[in-house]
């Protein structure tokens, strides 16, 4: 009888232990292990970043500058989901800061293009020019596109545009100019980008 009490005891300790440690098979997804896998970076201020279209998403050898996280002159708006220049407003310009480690990394800009205008781009590093010229056109239809039609006709297409290999150091100054063009009247191509991506090498 007491060997039957002694093995209860250890039964209902046993179950005590796997319950306040998380129990299951889940590799401690519910049990606050730390191990399970996210789709969110922690920053150097601690606060959460998810991995969505506001954020500066960061892995082992990628920074992704996302364009919305760029400060940027008062003409650039949303524009079919990517930044872009208010219509008519001429050029504009967009900084950020490097928030990666330092390293030689691999840049590519995310462009935006349209049927209606190659417009001018310019990348520079810390003031230094590394990277221009135009976007090229979406379509070869350029202004033969039809206007009304233009979204499933000729519609805007994301281009990696590579900007070569480059030595960065954190709090390095990234500046995106871009101006907007009109060759085919009262509508023309804006700019538009979706960020820069930069890989380590």
């Amino acid at each position: 009888m007491r060997t039957f009490r002694i093995l209860a005891m250890l039964i209902g300790l046993g179950f005590f232990l796997i319950s306040c440690s998380g129990g299951g098979d889940d590799s401690g997804t519910t049990g606050g292990s730390g191990e399970a896998e996210t789709s969110a970076t922690i920053d150097s201020t601690g606060s959460e970043n998810k991995a969505d279209n506001n954020a500066t998403v960061r892995s082992s050898n990628e920074v992704w500058l996302d364009a919305f996280t760029f400060s940027c002159t008062d003409n650039w708006t949303t524009r079919d989901g990517a930044q872009g220049l208010v219509a008519y407003s001429g050029s504009g310009s967009c900084v950020k800061s490097f928030p990666g480690e330092p390293g030689t990394y691999r840049l590519e800009l995310v462009a935006v293009t349209e049927y209606d205008g190659e417009s001018p781009y310019r990348i520079s590093i810390n003031g230094t020019t590394i990277k221009e010229g135009t976007y090229p056109l979406s379509s070869s239809l350029g202004c033969d596109c039809p206007t009304d039609q233009w979204r499933t006709v000729c519609p805007d297409r994301n281009e990696d545009i590579n900007l070569g290999t480059h030595d960065l150091n954190t709090g390095d100054s990234i500046e995106f100019w871009g101006d907007d063009e009109y060759p085919c009247g009262q509508h023309g191509s804006y700019a538009k980008w979706l960020g820069i991506k930069a890989t380590r090498q």
